[in-house]
């Protein structure tokens, strides 16, 4: 095996426990804020930032398996997390665009570092890592 193999497969479950991470963490504040949330926007926000959640999971575990949902799902996340971030700098104080703007593009930035360290999304992969 080699060194570069061992540092993708490395890459590849750091980005799949950051996944698993971020989606306590975003479950956790969540629901803590769904019952704060007062406003539309606040529970819209909320709502999404639980999807995310659950997609986030969702990505980690197609990794491994069921390889044919994998791209759909990915999509998916990246817009459930540009849209919680984005809506988080709009609807939770006073609105401002050009921080929304910036947290939706370093949401991006980090969107695209975990899906790259995960690797391609091959359809039909079933149960192994591609090296």
């Amino acid at each position: 095996m080699s060194v570069g193999s061992v540092v993708r497969r490395v890459l590849c479950g750091l980005a799949a426990l950051f996944l698993l991470a971020f989606a306590w963490w975003a479950l956790s504040g969540g629901l803590r804020d769904l019952r704060q949330a007062t406003t539309i926007g606040q529970q819209a926000e909320t709502v999404v930032r639980l999807a995310c959640s659950l997609l986030s999971v969702a990505v980690a575990v197609t990794r491994f398996r069921w390889g044919a949902a994998s791209r759909p799902l990915r999509i998916a996340w990246v817009a459930a997390l540009a849209g919680s971030v984005g809506l988080s700098g709009l609807v939770w104080g006073p609105p401002m665009l050009h921080v929304a703007l910036l947290f939706v593009a370093v949401a991006l930035l980090v969107a695209w570092a975990v899906l790259r360290a995960l690797g391609p999304a091959a359809p039909g992969r079933r149960g192994r890592i591609a090296a």
